[in-house]
């Protein structure tokens, strides 16, 4: 196989805390099947950011630096040991994994019918003639196959560098370990990074949220025993022991964890010691949570014609929220879309000056990964 041809999604790094000898248990929701598959195997697709592979080679480094914290907290380091330099790398393994995955490009490529249309509209009356020079004797239709594909994957990876810059929005948000001391493990799914807002969501029909939503939580597994949690300070507060832990003793609680990751998942489920009668009884709930609505966005072309385009974002916000121990909701506090601490927009405004310097999408991320690099000082 080529150098770099498979590429992963969802890191295999993060993916081997539920990982017996390189192997896991995989539940693959069309199915409903169970087998046992490789990490190299799950989460990837043949080149997914794009051929030849410079952005997946950029993104391998960047994953050697975000592990950093996770196999440290893998390892025995509490939130409480972990500062500075650290703790932006573990916010940004969050966000950036959140932006990466199949799930997002899919959302994205929902978008096709839409900009093949203005595609083809552009082709027709040549505007491309003297900026690209077709090498080989295209059909039309593969000439619109082409830059269609290109324009998806340069808006994947211009939202893949939000990810990367994310820890910026997110920086006012507070962390939490989940700590599970029951029997059963926590498992993880394909779009691991699930984002909610439970005392908003549903006076407010909220369905899909940002990083800059005010009430936000995020829920990104550490491993079987631990749950990050990311939370609004102003919204929420959680009473912890001294090592920013909350232990987890409940059952039902573990269980309403783990169906977050069927809410999220897009193709599978991911798991080690859970027997398969407890994950299947888990899919058999998992419409208590699994929200996948449709909504019409509006886009308007370069001429100026407006489209109404219906997609359904993978990224929803589910139904039902865990029922977390030791947490009180600031239930006075109004609703307001953004939070007033985060910074969205300016990480928007540095990755937009990086894409606009770069000149090209795929060039645009690697500027975008090797100026967090330098940013953070990483070595």
């Amino acid at each position: 196989m080529p150098a770099r041809k498979n590429q992963h999604y969802v890191p295999q790094h993060y993916l081997r805390a539920w990982a017996t000898n390189e192997q896991l248990e995989v539940f693959h929701l069309d199915s409903e099947g169970i087998f046992s598959e490789g990490t190299s195997a799950v989460c990837s697709r043949d080149y997914f950011y794009g051929n030849p592979p410079i952005v997946e080679t950029e993104l391998a480094g960047l994953e050697g630096y975000q592990a950093r914290p996770i196999n440290r907290i893998r390892e025995g380091d509490n939130l409480t040991d972990l500062t500075g330099q650290t703790l932006k790398l573990l916010y940004s393994f969050v966000t950036t994994q959140r932006s990466r995955t199949k799930a997002t490009k899919e959302t994205i490529r929902s978008g096709d019918p839409f900009l093949r249309e203005a595609v083809k509209a552009d082709l027709d009356s040549n505007q491309y003639n003297d900026s690209i020079e077709w090498t080989s004797d295209l059909t039309e239709e593969e000439k619109e196959d082409t830059l269609v594909d290109a324009s998806l994957l340069g808006t994947h990876q211009y939202i893949i560098s939000l990810g990367v810059f994310g820890y910026i929005s997110i920086s006012d948000l507070k962390p939490v370990m989940l700590y599970n001391v029951t029997d059963q493990d926590f498992i993880i799914s394909d779009a691991p990074t699930v984002h909610d807002i439970p005392q908003y969501k549903h006076n407010h029909e909220i369905t899909v949220a940002g990083l800059s939503n005010r009430g936000l939580q995020i829920f990104c597994p550490i491993d079987k025993y631990r749950t990050l949690l990311l939370y609004d300070p102003a919204v929420y507060r959680f009473d912890t022991n001294s090592k920013k832990q909350i232990l987890i003793k409940s059952p039902s609680v573990v269980d309403q964890l783990n169906l977050l990751q069927f809410h999220n998942a897009e193709d599978i489920i991911m798991f080690d010691s859970s027997d398969e009668s407890y994950i299947r009884s888990l899919y058999e709930r998992s419409d208590e949570v699994r929200q996948r609505e449709e909504r019409t966005i509006s886009l308007e072309t370069e001429s100026g014609i407006a489209k109404e385009l219906p997609i359904t974002p993978a990224y929803q916000i589910p139904s039902l929220s865990p029922n977390l121990p030791n947490c009180t909701t600031m239930t006075h506090l109004p609703y307001t879309k953004r939070r007033p601490a985060s910074q969205s927009q300016k990480e928007k405004n540095l990755v937009n000056k990086m894409f606009n310097e770069a000149g090209a999408p795929d060039l645009g991320l690697i500027y975008a990964i090797r100026t967090f690099e330098s940013f953070l000082d990483l070595e």
